[in-house]
């Protein structure tokens, strides 16, 4: 696609007829430009080389686009693609620029032109895939959130009234985008934006990676209105990271104003798969692992939810799985759906309220426990419900 660098590198010394000529006066092979490509990718980007072989390098340029992949073709030729529409025409140029100065070195030139407006092909593909009825932009594939928007983009949810206007005019979209144009500032601006709408839990951390995360935002944050002080910043998001950090955001906060905290996917309900084709809704702050004993657990550090699922030879029907088990104590809801069906009990145990829950879809059954807070019963209710298979 026209917004996705796939582009034909080859030698200045090819070009001018003379052939591949090696650096030390011989006509050079494949492997020799290859293994000269490791030793410059190796010293120009370091720790962002993922994998080097004379055959292909393979680079990180940033934590949300796909890698970098230059290819040494049996011609000596180099094959470099880069997916960079998820970040926007300000990665795309940056990407160019990073690689320059190594083409550069190698004796290396761009084969045929360039592509031409960058930022025009990106936004009328925008407008492409909302007019098929793509609801989904640049959005990662590794979380589902159930938001009520017609649109779902990599900087936020966006209404009918984006969609038909994109549609009308594509530059519209260019807000779609977490890094638009090239600039001091604008690539540290990207990380942050990125990980402050899909990354953070917006929250205390849990745990030292949570802690991480949002640490690097703040860094990429100060560095970006270092570079750049008038740079338009989401000020209150950050006064609120600060503040999950035990931080003082009193300075941050300032610059808010009245605004309220609104990036982030994860403030909303998020749709998690789970085993044997089973899939619940927990909200977004949410995080889990899967045990060794064949256990999911997720917390968001003040409740926690637990499942486990089997799925039997048996030709019985949904009540007829839930009838197996027996109850154990207070039945307080049920679930009749003709192809669903499934109760849920509540207890505590000291100061924790629990509610177990079972769910039938013959022949898959579910086991869900959600501890918590008395108050949390009506949340324990709705995840329960929210458990689906097929």
């Amino acid at each position: 696609m026209a917004n996705t660098l796939d582009r034909l590198a080859r030698s200045r010394h090819a070009r001018r007829g003379g052939g591949l000529r090696a650096l030390l006066g011989k006509a050079p092979d494949a492997r020799e430009v290859g293994e000269r490509l490791v030793r410059l990718a190796q010293r120009m980007f370091k720790r962002a080389v993922i994998d080097a072989t004379p055959r292909r390098v393979t680079l990180a340029l940033h934590p949300a686009a796909p890698p970098v992949r230059i290819v040494v073709t049996r011609e000596g030729d180099l094959e470099i693609t880069a997916d960079t529409f998820a970040l926007g025409p300000g990665y795309h140029v940056h990407v160019l620029a990073l690689l320059e100065p190594m083409l550069e070195e190698l004796d290396y030139a761009w084969e045929g032109e360039l592509a031409g407006d960058v930022a025009r092909a990106m936004v009328e593909r925008v407008a492409h895939e909302l007019a098929a009825g793509q609801t989904r932009i640049a959005m990662p594939a590794d979380r589902t959130f159930t938001i009520d928007a017609a649109v779902q983009t990599a900087m936020g949810p966006r209404d009918a009234a984006w969609r038909d206007a994109v549609i009308r005019e594509p530059l519209r979209a260019a807000d779609a985008f977490p890094w638009w144009e090239p600039g001091p500032g604008r690539e540290e601006r990207s990380r942050a934006l990125h990980a402050m709408w899909h990354e953070v839990p917006w929250r205390e951390p849990l745990d030292d990676d949570e802690r991480a995360v949002m640490e690097r935002v703040i860094v990429d944050l100060r560095a970006a209105r270092k570079a750049d002080p008038a740079l338009d910043l989401p000020w209150a998001e950050w006064a609120e990271l600060l503040d999950h950090l035990g931080e003082d955001s009193a300075k941050i906060r300032a610059r808010a104003g009245e605004r309220a905290s609104t990036i982030g996917y994860r403030r909303h309900p998020m749709e998690v798969e789970l085993g044997d084709g089973w899939t619940i809704t927990l909200h977004g702050a949410f995080v889990g692992r899967w045990e060794d004993d064949g256990r999911y657990w997720a917390t968001d550090g003040e409740r926690v939810v637990e499942f486990t699922s089997l799925t039997v030879d048996s030709a019985a029907s949904s009540q007829e799985l839930l009838d197996v088990a027996p109850e154990q104590h207070a039945v307080f809801a049920r679930s009749a759906e003709p192809a669903r069906r499934g109760r849920a009990e509540a207890y505590d145990e000291d100061d924790v309220h629990v509610v177990h829950g079972l769910m039938a879809v013959a022949p898959h059954v579910a086991i869900l426990t959600c501890k918590g807070a008395v108050a949390d019963e009506p949340w324990a209710l709705a995840t329960w419900r929210s458990l689906r298979n097929g």
